[in-house]
């Protein structure tokens, strides 16, 4: 990454602390976080299922509803390798 895209992306990331909102995960079926639209993992990597999903401001449960939905693009949801 370029120093300015360094920095917009601290930038990006500070807005979103400032944001201040609740942070959920839930462990969820494999097939069924996989299928959540926005979400972020690295796939070459072999998760469990079920496996537990984190995500910023939309509780895992609505992404879950419906994981075609735009919901997952608009926030933080991510498989969770340990916190």
């Amino acid at each position: 990454m370029s120093v300015e895209q360094v920095k917009a992306t601290e930038a990006l990331c500070n807005a979103v602390i400032d944001q201040n909102e609740p942070v959920y995960a839930k462990d969820s079926s494999l097939a069924v976080a996989k299928a959540i639209q926005g979400l972020r993992a690295v796939f070459e990597e072999t998760y469990p299922d079920p496996v537990r999903v984190v995500s910023i401001g939309i509780p895992v449960e609505e992404l879950e509803a419906d994981p075609y939905g735009p919901a997952g693009n608009t926030t933080s949801v991510e498989f969770c390798g340990g916190t």
